[in-house]
């Protein structure tokens, strides 16, 4: 992992902290998830936020094995 130095608006660190506790998180971790949802947005703008979220579920629902294929008309 690499660690870099970020400036946030301390409003955005607020809303951050705040979904994190609501998820049970860690701020690194909701803030590499929140990430991670908002690049993909980009990358896929007919997708919604709901998508994106449904797809990464999937996805480590496949890594984890608890299903065997990921079936696109299931998402």
């Amino acid at each position: 992992m690499i660690r870099k130095t970020i400036a946030i608006a301390e409003k955005t660190i607020n809303e951050l902290d705040n979904y994190a506790k609501k998820e049970a998180m860690d701020f690194s971790s909701a803030l590499r998830y929140a990430l991670k949802i908002g690049l993909l947005a980009l990358v896929n703008p007919e997708l919604t936020v709901a998508e994106i979220k449904d797809i990464i579920e999937a996805q480590v629902d496949y890594e984890t094995g608890r299903i065997s294929e990921l079936n696109p008309e299931d998402l």
